[in-house]
């Protein structure tokens, strides 16, 4: 550890900058999002959002950062927003699709794309959009009405290395479901235990890494559109909530706990792939 951040106590949501070593918190309850330098670990700004636009999930497209916000648990309950730090803009959009704050994804793999999903219910939409304008505009929406094992309170997404899909782990089925971007069409699985909770992507070699809740944590690794794992790694604890991979994807990092999240605290675990 580098250091720790109290002035973002209540952060509830993370992202790093395109390359300006700028983290993103979005503060919960208040309407904000800090901006911090990752390398002095100071805080250079805060963003209001507008009132009652409490942002809730974060991802940088370009320059701009995008977040989700609302929950009152009916369709259109919720909604986009995007944050321009260098204009100092904030614009807001509401979803029909969604009945919470949408969880997103972003990646340098897929510029001026964002993919957003209904978290923690069932059967989970999730969309795709172009925001090269500055608004959300729809590409493509799941219908989990039409599949035969539809995603269930889903926990995390990741875009492929190559832009073209998106993975998410979803509680059920026990699979990382790959959906096309263009039109959100599943055209993989990676399977794995129960209950699928975390999904990062390699963005060199375009490895994807699986973790799931449940006694013992485990995760597994995949090579892109290939089902059977090229490595799975247990440990102690409870489950694997948080992944991510280091730039040239030698390394893994996973977040676990020994038991559930609210009562033990965490330990970061490093995995060598190489």
């Amino acid at each position: 550890m580098i250091g720790t951040l109290p002035a973002l106590a209540g952060a509830g949501a993370l992202a790093v900058s395109d390359g300006e070593g700028i983290l993103y918190a979005a503060i919960r309850g208040t309407d904000e999002i800090a901006a911090v330098n990752t390398a002095t670990l100071q805080e250079v700004a805060i963003y209001f959002t507008g009132s009652g636009h409490n942002p809730l999930h974060l991802a940088v497209v370009g320059n701009d950062v995008w977040f989700s916000y609302g929950g009152s648990g009916q369709a259109g309950g919720a909604g986009i927003g995007v944050l321009d730090p260098a204009a100092l803009t904030v614009n807001t959009t509401p979803e029909p699709t969604f009945y919470y704050a949408p969880l997103l994804a972003s990646a340098h793999s897929a510029p001026n794309t964002l993919v957003a999903g209904n978290g923690a219910i069932s059967p989970s939409v999730i969309e795709s959009f172009d925001v090269s304008t500055g608004s959300p505009v729809p590409i493509a929406k799941s219908n989990p009405w039409g599949q035969p094992s539809p995603c269930s309170n889903l926990n995390q997404l990741a875009i492929t290395a190559d832009g073209a899909n998106v993975v998410a782990a979803c509680g059920a089925p026990y699979h990382g479901s790959q959906l096309a971007l263009s039109t959100m069409t599943e055209n993989a699985t990676y399977p794995t235990g129960p209950y699928p909770g975390s999904v990062a992507v390699a963005p060199g070699s375009g490895a994807i890494a699986l973790g799931v809740y449940g006694s013992p944590a485990a995760v597994d690794v995949f090579s892109p559109g290939n089902p059977t794992p090229v490595g799975t790694y247990s440990f102690g604890g409870f489950g694997a909530y948080g992944l991510a991979w280091n730039q040239s994807g030698s390394e893994l990092f996973a977040v676990t706990t020994p038991s559930t999240p609210s009562s033990s605290a965490p330990t970061l675990n490093v995995i060598d792939i190489r």
